[in-house]
């Protein structure tokens, strides 16, 4: 299977080595964003200023907005197009609260096709890298994945177990299989989520079918330290304002825990749209 990466704009500076991402200047038109975060895979612009309304007004501007049906509305603890990630402290809620999240890719768990991710700081306090968003090249990362690696998700399919049922009221309450691959029709990439930490509070489970326990973890290690190599990963630390856009199809994400004195308040809305013309080389091609 052979990667094709896209070649940077010569006149931006990115955000990642691998040539994924851009700062905007905070004077760039709002309708140039969409088109930016199609070339780059990540745009952040900062000094922002959105509330609920006119955030959700935004995203509705960008394509279309996936919103979680009321006749589903324990999906997401019952929202349904926009996501207060507002680091709580209930212990039994994962997606959003206070610790860590593996990469992942959005909607994967629940089936959902997602494009764009749109993540606005409406408040910060007292954070530093605590709580920050990790976005990772998958593309990039493909391209220089050790063989050994490769091949369990060359398989086609790994095995997720939805943990936080207040998040994931609709899926298999046992293991599932889910495609490790996606595509559809813009770029065709990884659909992946990491297993969280042991030990810690997690929303999801997942392994490798056929492997023991022991080395399923393994693979797993082996592969999150591929993944997060300086190389390919962004780390964007939070302040209040910023708006940071990603696209689903090239890339995973995650997040840092965040310390109990801390306060990051973000809004998140997810869209989806008709294929689009994607940067040159930017897809995941067949074996």
């Amino acid at each position: 299977m052979n990667l094709s990466i896209p070649t940077p704009s010569l006149s931006s500076q990115s955000l990642t080595v691998s040539g994924l991402g851009i700062h905007l200047p905070d004077d760039t038109p709002l309708d140039a964003i969409r088109q930016a975060v199609l070339d780059h895979g990540v745009t952040l612009l900062q000094n922002v200023q959105f509330d609920e309304s006119s955030f959700r007004q935004f995203v509705e501007s960008l394509g279309d907005k996936v919103s979680y049906s009321e006749n589903n509305a324990k999906v997401g603890y019952g929202f349904t197009d926009i996501l207060n990630l507002d680091g709580t402290h209930d212990k039994e809620k994962v997606i959003t609260g206070r610790g860590s999240l593996p990469l992942h890719t959005d909607g994967i768990l629940l089936g959902t096709q997602v494009d764009l991710i749109i993540l606005y700081a409406a408040d910060v306090k007292n954070i530093d890298e605590d709580g920050a968003t990790v976005v990772c090249d998958q593309l990039a990362a493909w391209q220089d994945m050790p063989e050994p690696l490769r091949q369990p998700l060359l398989t086609g399919r790994l095995e997720y177990l939805a943990c936080e049922r207040g998040y994931f009221a609709t899926v298999p309450e046992d293991w599932y299989p889910i495609s490790t691959f996606r595509d559809y029709g813009r770029i065709r990439s990884l659909n992946l989520a990491l297993p969280f930490e042991s030990q810690t509070k997690a929303s999801w489970d997942v392994r490798v079918p056929g492997m023991s326990e022991k080395d399923s973890a393994a693979w797993f290690a082996a592969l999150e330290q591929h993944l997060t190599a300086a190389p390919y990963l962004y780390c964007h630390r939070w302040s209040k304002g910023d708006l940071l856009i990603i696209d689903n199809q090239r890339t995973l994400h995650g997040r840092r825990g965040l310390r109990p004195d801390t306060c990051r308040k973000l809004l998140r809305g997810q869209v989806t749209f008709d294929t689009v013309a994607s940067a040159p080389g930017a897809t995941l091609a067949s074996a």
